[in-house]
């Protein structure tokens, strides 16, 4: 019996996991309900399609109070006033009934010089091997005003992003310990339930209290980014891990 590749499905299995569970945003399935729940507890969340890919239809919806809604998609901002029209906007024009959407916790991520940055680590193992290695870590900081870093402005190493960040620069060795860590245990984790995978990406960031946050997996990531840098030797590693 196949597992569903949607984000709401990889999210649970990853939470089934106690030593991986404090890494992820709290997530919940897109419902009226949910929505406000979510709105009470956070102010601020991201919203996003369960099998979107590449930054498609991410929207933030940010509460400056119980009746006032920021709405921002791409760098379209969006004003409604009172819950009800919040939630018909969001169907009618972002959140289609016919497709399954997901409420996460909007993580105040690390920047640089006002833009958020987020990490993709690639994970990978040989053919008939049960052995994962990170092949392929990039900084990707995210365009002047856009919410997130699909549509990324500059591609950078891990160390130089977090030297330039607002992060504390002493740190930066036990972060990338860190990040290699749990992306590592993250891959083991969804190797039980899919079984031929031999490739993860995992889109990973890092808060301005120096957290490390699980945003996201994925079992088709695109490998491009790596060979954009000047540094292509990640991309040639992770080429040959897929052969392999």
């Amino acid at each position: 019996m196949s597992v569903s590749v949607g984000k709401w499905t990889k999210y649970k299995l990853i939470l089934e996991n106690e030593n991986l569970a404090p890494y992820l945003p709290e997530t919940k399935l897109f419902s009226e309900g949910s929505l406000w729940k979510m709105m009470d507890l956070h102010s601020e969340i991201m919203i996003k399609p369960s099998f979107g890919h590449k930054g498609k239809g991410v929207i933030q919806v940010t509460s400056s109070d119980e009746e006032k809604f920021e709405i921002q998609a791409g760098l379209n901002k969006t004003t409604i006033y009172g819950k009800k029209p919040l939630f018909k906007y969001l169907r009618e024009n972002h959140c289609s009934p016919k497709r399954q959407y997901i409420i996460q916790r909007w993580i105040s991520l690390a920047k640089i010089d006002d833009s958020p940055i987020d990490i993709r680590v690639i994970v990978q193992r040989k053919r008939n091997s049960s052995e994962w290695i990170v092949t392929g870590k990039l900084a990707k900081i995210a365009r002047d005003g856009f919410i997130i870093t699909s549509a990324a402005k500059e591609l950078v190493p891990v160390e130089e992003a977090i030297e330039r960040s607002s992060l504390n620069s002493q740190l930066i060795q036990k972060l990338i310990f860190e990040l290699d860590q749990v992306s590592l245990n993250t891959a083991r984790q969804l190797e039980k339930y899919y079984t031929k995978s031999r490739l993860i990406g995992l889109d990973m960031g890092i808060d301005q209290e120096g957290k490390i946050w699980i945003i996201e997996a994925n079992l088709t990531p695109n490998i491009a980014m790596f060979n954009k840098v000047e540094d292509k030797s990640d991309y040639e590693t992770i080429k040959s891990y897929r052969k392999g």
